[in-house]
């Protein structure tokens, strides 16, 4: 005799049996965002996610690098050129004036980045980061590197590392986010560059010393007297080559105190072509106002809207040229200490 009540309790166990199943999906589900976000590249630094791919299996190492290939980004982007602006938490002005200037005449093929190290900030300025990429989206968020100019290296190496996963691209120009750059100007002149790779251009320095005190005070400088020749870091552009040599021997690379100098050592021993342009006014200062500066260093916000606003109503960045400091052209025929001889007030 069939019970009347035997249909009623096989619905509930096949209810309980999804519902089982259900909650076990969505722990896998969950397990499996947890893993990734945890090694996030975007929040965390190089060491930590080697140390953490290195503990898993296989096929979630696997799993993880086509992420890492994909993060935030989707499928690779492809542009003629990246811009890295290397920047402080709290330089959200320079961050916005920057955006309304020069930014303005970024088209589809050119591609920027914010780079910002998150660690150890405090929950005041973590809410207001995220505002702002909530706004923007053009943050790159270091999680497991604390900003400060100690670590100025460490965000240049990873970001570069994150570049070359996500981005297709054919030039990477680096700068500060107290640079004003003649955007227009700077494509106009990269088209005309003759070398497809192995491109390091800006302005160059060969008979810098080590500094053994100070803000620039440099510990593990063991190589000579001077710094190998290097383009300043008020802005630099590296070609896609370059960038992906960086990026697959990130670590094996030494880190040193100023992220232009350890740029300058990376690709010491490669054969490319260095290209010292006076039109780089990157040092740290300027050396004034001139219409041919396609970048331009330690720029205030003022000083950024005056260049920005000259432009469109005259066409020229500088409404009177003004010379504070003497350039050199770079002597690649001597030994790089003699490289830099300011003697010629011609020069811009």
């Amino acid at each position: 005799m069939r019970r009347s009540g035997a249909p009623t309790s096989l619905l509930h166990k096949v209810a309980h049996n999804f519902f089982y199943l259900g909650c076990c999906f969505g722990c896998f589900l969950l397990g499996s965002f947890l893993s990734l976000s945890t090694i996030d590249p975007s929040v965390c630094d190089l060491n930590l996610c080697t140390r953490r791919i290195q503990h898993m299996t296989a096929d979630d190492s696997n799993e993880w690098l086509a992420y890492w290939d994909k993060h935030a980004l989707g499928e690779p982007k492809k542009v003629f050129l990246v811009i890295l602006i290397l920047t402080a938490p709290k330089n959200f002005e320079l961050r916005n004036v920057i955006r309304q200037t020069w930014l303005t005449d970024e088209g589809p093929d050119t591609l920027h980045y914010f780079v910002i190290g998150t660690e150890g900030l405090s929950d005041e300025f973590n809410v207001t980061i995220q505002s702002e990429q909530r706004r923007f989206s053009d943050l790159l968020l270091l999680g497991n590197i604390k900003d400060s100019y100690n670590t100025l290296s460490k965000k240049l190496l990873a970001s570069l590392v994150y570049i070359h996963k996500n981005v297709q691209f054919r030039f990477l120009l680096k700068c500060d986010d107290d640079t004003y750059v003649q955007l227009h100007q700077l494509h106009y002149e990269l088209k005309e560059v003759p070398y497809k790779q192995g491109v390091y251009w800006g302005f160059f320095d060969g008979r810098a010393t080590p500094r053994r005190k100070g803000i620039w005070k440099e510990e593990n400088w063991l190589l000579c007297d001077h710094y190998l020749p290097y383009a300043l870091g008020g802005g630099y552009i590296i070609s896609h080559d370059l960038v992906a040599f960086v990026a697959r021997n990130s670590h094996y690379l030494q880190l040193y105190r100023s992220e232009d100098v350890s740029m300058g050592v990376w690709l010491a021993p490669i054969e490319l072509h260095r290209i010292h342009d006076t039109k780089f006014d990157t040092e740290y200062r300027s050396r004034g106002c001139h219409n041919d500066y396609i970048v331009t260093h330690k720029q205030t916000p003022v000083s950024m809207r005056d260049k920005y606003n000259n432009l469109q109503t005259s066409g020229v960045m500088c409404k009177d040229l003004v010379q504070v400091r003497t350039s050199y052209n770079y002597n690649w025929n001597v030994l790089p200490s003699k490289c830099c001889v300011r003697n010629d007030t011609s020069i811009p």
